[in-house]
């Protein structure tokens, strides 16, 4: 079975739906990206004119703060149910 390849335009906005960030200004603060650079990541590929390619480095940045954010609820997740069992 083949697996799929997901575009820029979904990985960006499945991780803005997981950061909470539901704009495009929220989330470009917080990949410290100029938004209206974002907007062009976002675009579909087809939108010539518009479309830029998101750099590697931008794809590991926001791979990291997802897994970072991830694991701060693991962990804050643990705390509260040590917590609570004190």
């Amino acid at each position: 079975m083949q697996e799929r390849t997901v575009t820029q335009q979904e990985f960006l906005r499945m991780a803005m739906d997981k950061l909470g960030l539901p704009t495009p200004r929220e989330f470009a603060e917080r990949i410290g990206a100029p938004e209206t650079t974002l907007k062009k990541w976002l675009m579909p590929p087809e939108a010539k004119s518009n479309y830029r390619e998101m750099p590697s480095t931008m794809w590991v940045l926001v791979r990291e703060i997802l897994e970072h954010e991830e694991l701060k609820r693991k962990f804050e997740k643990l705390s509260n149910k040590i917590a609570k069992s004190a």
